[in-house]
Formats: C-alpha cells, sequence, structure tokens
C-alpha cells in the first residue's frame, strides 16, 4: 500500500502528527530523517504532523515502533525511573511557577525526608529536619542550579533524628531535559569526623563546583 492509498481523511487531526512532532522536537530529529525511518516522504511527515491527513494502518505500525523505542523515550522519564528505583536517598526537583517541587523521589528519600511537596523561597518549616531541606533548597535557588549556572553543589548539615543529633552530605546536581533544568538530589548519611573535616576542608558547609 502506498503511502497515499487509504491514509487520507482530510480535516480529521489525530494524535499521531502531534506525537511524532513532540519526539522529532525532544530528540532533534529532522523531517527527512523521520520520514526514512518511516519509509515515507517528508511532505507526508509535514502533512501528518499539521493533521491534513491521518496515517495507513501500515504506518500506524511504523510509528508506535518508532514512538515506543526506548532510544526515543523522553529523558525526564528516564530520570524518574533512575530516582524512583533507587535503593539510596534521592530526589528529583523541579522550579516551576516560583516554587520547588519534589517531581520524583526514592522510597529511601521518603522514608527519610518529611513529606515536602513544595519549597517557596521564604516559607517556614517548623520541623528541624524539613528546615534543614528548606535551608538546602534555598541555597541551590541562589547559586544558580535551576538555570544550569553551576555543575553541581555539597552541602553538609545535621538534625536530630530519633532524639540523636545526625550528620548528612547532600550533593544537588542540575540536569538538563532538553526543555528545562531538573535537580538530581542526592543524600547520605555521614560520621561527625567527616562532617568536621568537610567544614574545615571547605570554610564551611556548603561548596560549588563550576565548569
Amino acid at each position: 500500500m502506498s503511502e497515499e492509498n487509504g491514509a487520507r481523511r482530510e480535516g480529521t487531526p489525530g494524535r499521531w502528527g502531534p506525537a511524532l512532532r513532540a519526539l522529532r522536537l525532544r530528540s532533534n530529529m529532522k523531517q527527512d530523517d523521520a520520514a526514512s525511518r518511516l519509509q515515507v516522504s517528508q511532505s507526508y511527515i509535514s502533512r501528518l504532523e499539521n493533521g491534513v491527513i491521518e496515517p495507513s494502518p501500515d504506518i500506524v505500525s511504523r510509528l508506535r515502533e518508532l514512538l515506543q523505542n526506548p532510544v526515543h523515550r523522553p529523558l525526564v522519564d528516564q530520570l524518574r525511573a533512575i530516582v524512583r528505583h533507587s535503593p539510596h536517598a534521592v530526589a528529583l526537583l523541579a522550579y516551576r511557577d516560583g516554587a520547588v517541587s519534589v517531581i520524583e523521589a526514592s522510597s529511601r528519600y521518603r522514608q527519610a525526608v518529611p513529606p515536602f511537596e513544595a519549597y517557596r523561597p521564604g516559607m517556614e518549616i517548623a520541623d528541624s529536619l524539613g528546615q534543614a531541606v528548606s535551608d538546602i533548597v534555598r541555597e541551590v535557588l541562589s547559586c544558580g542550579a535551576f538555570e544550569g549556572e553551576v555543575a553541581c553543589m555539597e552541602r553538609v548539615w545535621q538534625a536530630p533524628v530519633e532524639n540523636e543529633l545526625r550528620y548528612f552530605h547532600s550533593v544537588q546536581t542540575p540536569v538538563f531535559t532538553g526543555s528545562d533544568w531538573l535537580v538530581h538530589s542526592a543524600t547520605a548519611a555521614m560520621s561527625p569526623a567527616g562532617y568536621e573535616a568537610f567544614l574545615t576542608r571547605n570554610g564551611g558547609p556548603a561548596l560549588v563546583h563550576h565548569f
């Protein structure tokens, strides 16, 4: 069957055109490359994306295979999976509409950190562990991590956990998804000696790494 036979239904835009366009934009794929993969012409891709035509069953099969290929999966989906299934205390942070929110977190992170749906600059958190997290987020914002201006930020901190003072080392790393910046946040426990050594070595609790 040719790309034209049984494929045209003028004025009936469907889901395939927008899905293909979104794939091309996030993977920097040109129309002629998509045409080659789908075994159609470049003009066909243009008409499909503009909703002028609907694909035939044969081309739908090729489209589905192309769209479901893990190579073309959105980076943010891959990042969320990495974070979600990590055995460590890690989270993925986003800064949108003036607030920092946890968009994904590992089970260990959720067990270690109190509910932290969104942080807004200046907000107060009564819980001491929550306040420590709030302080870190404030520093992440101020150092430009959500604009990709730094390579990463290290921060050591302490907080009472079950009536015992505990020490932690967090690393905040900016990641560009192709459309916006997220921050990968990882936290691990550290010894009191390691905490003091970090303070001495770096002259304070925070260390920002630049490119």
